[in-house]
């Protein structure tokens, strides 16, 4: 795993060692092994190295082909390097060292840029340079394991692996992104190819970008999932299971392959669950387990993950998480993620990166499971509410739901009348039911999708936030989606948003920042995108069946553990948010929220922003998220966006 960097100039000018050094160093946390440079005229490229495959000096980086045609920049792994080395062998290749990098760029040399990375399994960002063509190809993985960023002006295209990269040039103006910025408040994370900046985009997973040196080019989108159809799927679900289990074994120990140690992280759930049977009752994998936990008992897995090392036999090590350590992480949060972001969870997720790094430098993680199988109850949910409530006229609903919305729900909640006292569990329940509320106002599946989407602000509030007039609101990204009323129908169309947007620009992209700030590198074995293809191709029944989420992954679990550790509810990776910020942070919050700091950084409604912080602090869980969008937004803006020279960034909207 690595950083890289560059800028392709159109104009003649030739890129400056200064500016390629500014943007490499600032990725120093990606690779703390090594550093490289290569300037050619109009091309500059900058490497920082984490040495996780050949560690010796012939795996530095940039690399040029055998041939002296191509030179590349590489962040990721290639995980089928050594097949794709044998056959450029064959073709008559000479390699110098064992590095996937060294088989990437050559098989570019044999095989052209696109046909070489459709060969490759891996997750992977790259930047290659074709001496001859004068062209720039940057490419990303097919899922977006791997996060790439670029600005492409009239004068040059700069790219890094972060937004800190091009946030480090003196002469980067950033420009702010007031769509992506609304739509940011609605969900918590950007939706590609948009970034907080108007001027950087994030390149699409599955796409190669080809640059020319007059300033042309060309997008291509090497991988979609849109032409698998839910239910194309023939054979009986025994079969299925049978088919996806190979494959899985398969897939895991690929994600093996390593010259340095490895682990993996457990959580107790099923996806890391069957990753750790699998790796150790049939790959002999002996990995190191890592867990973090919460004295917060709604929040912690421990003894579930506890369970199942000792069922498995395996070296385990727990992380009991102090106030102490959470809130030297959250302060650290603006640095480590350097664009805004609203998942909590990118707080636990870089505590145990960084604890994880004290013994391995690699680490297995089971993201994906979810979003390919079915794992979120909004799955079943969401459809099953709309079925319910289609059949009432649209007027009658929409009123209801406005009468419904004036009861003091969550005062109920503490009344018990939900079954929950005032905690965390009576705040999710009346947060589930403004869900129910707002499903109740919804007149077609689109809707749907677009509600399941904002986990954030209601479109209104973002409105009044960022003083935008209701006919400026902007729609979500477009995504084409088949027929609701076919295959996997409403659930078909949500877990292809999640797989999409959700999963490339939230959850792996918090992994791949929190695992980078402390140089370790993550691998994802559920993310082979052999895996998704056949997932998203399984009909739905396979997937969620009687109110069984996972159904598949479950039953493949089962045959390896006994059924009390495979029939565990989903907990997912939360954080006692709301206790955080009313606590040990309210001074915190109170401050970056305060009417002086907002007008400081411009951008924000101060009216609107301290009626929500009233409305959190008087108790109203329902609140937390918001207000923690708002504190992490301003503390990003004033380490990341006033830092600029006043000249350089927009005017506040």
């Amino acid at each position: 795993m690595c950083g890289i960097c560059g800028e392709l100039r159109f104009d003649g000018q030739a890129v400056t060692a200064r500016d390629i050094l500014a943007m490499r160093d600032a990725l120093r946390q990606r690779g703390p092994d090594d550093a490289g440079l290569v300037l050619d005229g109009p091309i500059g490229l900058g490497h920082r190295r984490l040495s996780i495959i050949d560690l010796s000096p012939l795996g530095a980086q940039p690399m040029r082909s055998a041939d002296g045609r191509f030179v590349v920049v590489f962040n990721g792994e290639i995980y089928n390097h050594q097949a794709i080395r044998r056959e450029l062998e064959a073709r008559g290749v000479t390699f110098r060292g064992t590095s996937d990098t060294e088989v990437a760029v050559n098989a570019a040399a044999v095989f052209g840029p696109l046909e070489a990375v459709r060969r490759f399994l891996g997750m992977f960002a790259l930047a290659l340079w074709d001496v001859t063509e004068k062209t720039l190809y940057l490419c990303r993985d097919r899922v977006g394991v791997k996060p790439l960023y670029f600005s492409l002006g009239p004068r040059s295209c700069q790219f890094g692996s972060q937004m800190r990269a091009l946030l480090a040039r003196n002469d980067f103006a950033p420009e702010l992104n007031r769509d992506a910025l609304f739509r940011y408040f609605q969900t918590g994370y950007f939706e590609g190819p948009d970034t907080v900046f108007q001027n950087v985009r994030k390149l699409p997973p599955g796409t190669m970008l080809a640059i020319r040196s007059d300033g042309s080019y060309q997008e291509t989108r090497y991988f979609t999932l849109d032409a698998t159809i839910r239910g194309s799927y023939r054979g009986s679900y025994e079969q299925a299971r049978e088919e996806l289990d190979a494959l899985c074994k398969e897939a895991f120990a690929l994600r093996l392959v390593s010259d340095v140690p490895v682990g993996l992280f457990l959580s107790g759930g099923v996806d890391s669950s069957l990753v750790a049977a699998v790796l150790q009752q049939e790959l002999g994998a002996n990995l190191t387990h890592f867990t973090i936990g919460f004295a917060e008992r709604n929040h912690d897995e421990t003894t579930k993950a506890e369970a199942l090392a000792r069922h498995l036999g395996v070296a385990h090590k727990v992380l009991r998480l102090t106030p102490d350590i959470a809130s030297e992480a959250l302060r650290d949060f603006c640095e480590i993620y350097d664009e805004p972001f609203g998942d909590t969870s990118g707080i636990p997720t870089f505590i145990l990166s960084r604890f994880a790094r004290e013994h391995v430098k690699v680490a297995l993680s089971a993201d994906g499971g979810d979003e390919q199988f079915g794992g979120y109850t909004g799955y079943e949910r969401y459809p099953r509410y709309f079925k319910a409530l289609s059949p009432i006229p649209g007027l009658v609903r929409r009123a209801l739901a406005h009468s419904l919305r004036a009861l003091p729900w969550e005062r109920l909640a503490d009344a018990r009348l939900l079954g929950a006292s005032r905690n965390a569990r009576a705040a999710d329940r009346a947060a589930r039911l403004g869900r129910f509320l707002d499903l109740l106002a919804l007149d077609s599946p689109r809707d749907v999708v677009e509600c399941y989407a904002a986990r954030g602000f209601p479109a209104s509030a973002v409105a009044r936030l960022l003083g935008r007039a209701a006919p400026e609101i902007p729609p979500f990204p477009a995504l084409d989606l088949p027929d609701p009323t076919t295959a996997g129908g409403l659930s078909d169309w949500l877990m292809r948003r999640d797989f999409a947007f959700w999963l490339p620009e939230d959850i792996l992209l918090k992994v791949d920042r929190a695992s980078m700030a402390a140089s370790l590198e993550c691998r994802d074995p559920l993310l082979d995108h052999r895996i998704a293809e056949l997932a998203f191709s399984f009909p739905m029944d396979f997937l969620i069946k009687d109110g069984e989420a996972k159904r598949i992954l479950r039953d493949m679990l089962r045959r390896r553990v006994p059924g009390s550790l495979a029939g565990q509810p989903k907990q997912g990776f939360s954080i006692p948010l709301a206790a955080w910020l009313r606590g040990p942070h309210a001074r915190g919050v109170r401050e970056a929220l305060s009417r002086e700091s907002l007008t400081r950084v411009g951008i924000l409604d101060p009216d609107e922003v301290g009626r929500t912080v009233a409305r959190f602090f008087a108790g109203e869980g329902r609140y937390t998220d918001r207000v923690w969008l708002l504190y992490n937004f301003q503390m990003w803006a004033g380490r990341w966006l006033c830092a600029k020279p006043a000249g350089s960034r927009e005017q506040a909207p």
